[in-house]
């Protein structure tokens, strides 16, 4: 019988590492990966920023605390304006309520001094044995129609000058036009109709007047 082949022991197997050993080696590769990474950044951002000192943080505050101050004293500043200006828009608004108010009750009263104005006018001044009483008449009507334009000035009611003026649309009407001449150049005022008044910058009622043309 042939020999059957001796069989070759196998090699021996080599011996595992410890967990100790492993641990370290893993940990030794982590720390060069890391060591690399790190040596390829850029300086610039590895560099931390100083801390500030007491006076730093204090020279800190204090222009925080210098701008807060400015913002509070532009609003402040704004907050007086608006009420300067509420104020004077509030007087305003009032004068012209009581100018208004005036004029509601003025107009009317022009009317009569137009009357007394056409009594004057047309009063009769005869020489007959009636000629007194119609002199006291005459003297009574101008006496009134003075008070009553002494009371309409002691409002601030006054006349508008008209005549031999250039035409202003916004103080006079126009009731008539007449051909200009040498003392009326077209476009002045040539006679006033019916005279007109002011309440301040306020046209109670234009100048009713004739025009050049």
């Amino acid at each position: 019988m042939s020999e059957k082949p001796e069989k070759t022991p196998d090699e021996t197997p080599e011996v595992d590492e410890t967990p100790e050993e492993v641990a370290e080696e893993v940990t030794d590769e982590v720390t060069e990966e890391i060591t690399e990474e790190v040596d390829q950044e850029d300086p610039q951002i590895l560099e931390m920023e100083p801390e500030l000192t007491v006076e730093e943080q204090l020279q800190a505050e204090i222009q925080r605390l210098e701008s807060e101050v400015l913002v509070q004293r532009d609003r402040q500043l704004r907050t007086v304006a608006e009420m300067d200006n509420l104020r004077k828009r509030t007087r305003r608004e009032v004068a012209d309520s009581r100018r208004f108010a005036q004029a509601e009750l003025l107009r009317p009263l022009l009317e009569v001094i137009d009357n007394f104005d056409r009594a004057l006018q047309h009063a009769p001044e005869d020489a007959d044995e009636s000629a007194e009483l119609h002199a006291s008449f005459r003297e009574g009507v101008s006496m009134i129609a003075k008070n009553l334009h002494q009371v309409l000035q002691d409002r601030g009611v006054k006349p508008i000058i008209a005549a031999g003026c250039s035409f202003d649309p916004a103080q006079h009407e126009a009731v008539g036009q007449q051909p200009a001449d040498e003392e009326n150049e077209s476009g002045s005022i040539m006679a006033v109709v019916q005279e007109g008044y002011t309440l301040g910058d306020l046209v109670l009622r234009p100048s009713r007047v004739i025009v050049a043309q």
